[in-house]
């Protein structure tokens, strides 16, 4: 259902109940771990979820958190919310804007994984709906010269590239293998290292599959000013 249609049936049958996502994908400044609401093709939401939600941010004043991944996100199916939140306060904010201590309602949005291709090919859309994302970078040292050429293009316009890991493995189960200071050593300061050497200020760090625990945050959370996490299972909150 669009927006429009959801304001009529409102103006005829009066508010609906409002069902936002729950306050575990919202997040005020000074929380460093943040859990994210997934928004690939496959969501079991209704969108009327994502309406809700973006209200809640305008009327609380904080952020919304969502990510999805390129192959399975339908971005057109966005673009009519980018537009809606930009013009009822609710701006998209980056990851670093949130390090950097940015206030107020917003809603981060970011994108996982290396499709650094299918990113590119969003980049008109993205910059007419003025749509700022966080992308959230893994296989760093598989990017061919031309998607490295696209990672520095979206930079320039304004979008935010972090840290999703080395190889994109679990790190839950890596650390139970391995330890954590291998998971820092083998994962996370590649990782990041490769990307700052690449020019790009790296502060955040997103959990491939979303798995963490309380102890792999307070040692990830030693290199980066905020870790992204996903979904219910993964929140500790």
């Amino acid at each position: 259902m669009n927006r429009a249609l959801l304001l009529a049936l409102v103006a005829c049958h009066g508010k609906p109940e409002r069902k936002d996502f729950g306050p575990r994908f919202f997040s005020a400044p000074g929380v460093r771990v943040q859990c994210s609401k997934g928004v690939d093709r496959d969501h079991e939401w209704k969108h009327e979820a994502l309406a809700a939600s973006l209200e809640t941010a305008r009327d609380n004043g904080v952020v919304l958190h969502t990510y999805g991944h390129a192959p399975k996100l339908d971005l057109d199916e966005y673009l009519p919310d980018f537009d809606w939140a930009a013009q009822n306060g609710v701006p998209l904010v980056t990851f670093a804007e949130l390090a950097a201590g940015r206030t107020g309602a917003g809603w981060a949005f970011s994108v996982d994984d290396h499709d650094v291709d299918q990113w590119y090919a969003w980049r008109d859309k993205l910059r007419a709906h003025h749509a700022k994302l966080t992308f959230f970078v893994d296989h760093d040292d598989q990017l061919s010269s031309r998607e490295r050429q696209e990672l520095r293009e979206l930079a320039a316009d304004g979008h935010d590239i972090e840290a999703h890991s080395r190889t994109h493995v679990n790190a839950v189960d890596y650390v139970a293998a391995h330890g954590i200071d291998a998971y820092l050593r083998d994962e996370v300061r590649p990782n990041k290292d490769a990307l700052a050497a690449a020019g790009y200020s790296v502060v955040a760090f997103a959990y491939p599959y979303g798995a963490h625990t309380a102890a792999i945050d307070e040692a990830v959370l030693r290199d980066f000013t905020l870790v992204r996490t996903t979904g219910a299972q993964w929140c500790l909150k």
